[in-house]
């Protein structure tokens, strides 16, 4: 009975661990994951579009990721579209947008590109770039 009751206090532990990132996550500004023909789509609507370069393994891109999900909540970019390039599997993205590296953040505004920020965690520059979505 009582290796029973410690298996329910590790899984119990384990599952109160995780909640605060499962409640972070469901509050999040979703970001669809890139597709060309959406894309285009999207870009043409004239709505303003955050893209984030991302790959899995880059510190950079995990660093900026909390960020940009906070400002992207605001009130005031409820207008906003995001969407997230994987940088290791989207190679005609990175041709068609020239970009060289991963942890890139493009915003585009009327369908035109109009901020760009690249290698860059510093939360101020990255409020900085993604507020010209919304002015």
């Amino acid at each position: 009975m009582k290796f029973m009751n410690r298996r329910s206090f590790v899984v119990l532990a384990l599952a109160s661990a995780a909640l605060p990132t499962a409640l972070r996550d469901a509050h999040a500004m979703p970001f669809s994951d890139y597709q060309a023909g959406s894309f285009v789509k999207l870009l043409a609507s004239g709505n303003p579009v955050v893209v984030h370069v991302h790959a899995d393994w880059c510190s950079v891109c995990r660093a900026q990721m909390p960020v940009i999900d906070r400002v992207l909540a605001g009130p005031a970019y409820k207008n906003v579209r995001a969407v997230r390039v994987n940088f290791d599997r989207e190679k005609q993205f990175l041709t068609d947008y020239k970009v060289v590296r991963q942890s890139t953040i493009i915003v585009f505004k009327g369908g035109k590109e109009v901020s760009r920020l690249s290698y860059d965690s510093d939360p101020t520059r990255i409020e900085q770039t993604l507020a010209n979505a919304i002015s």
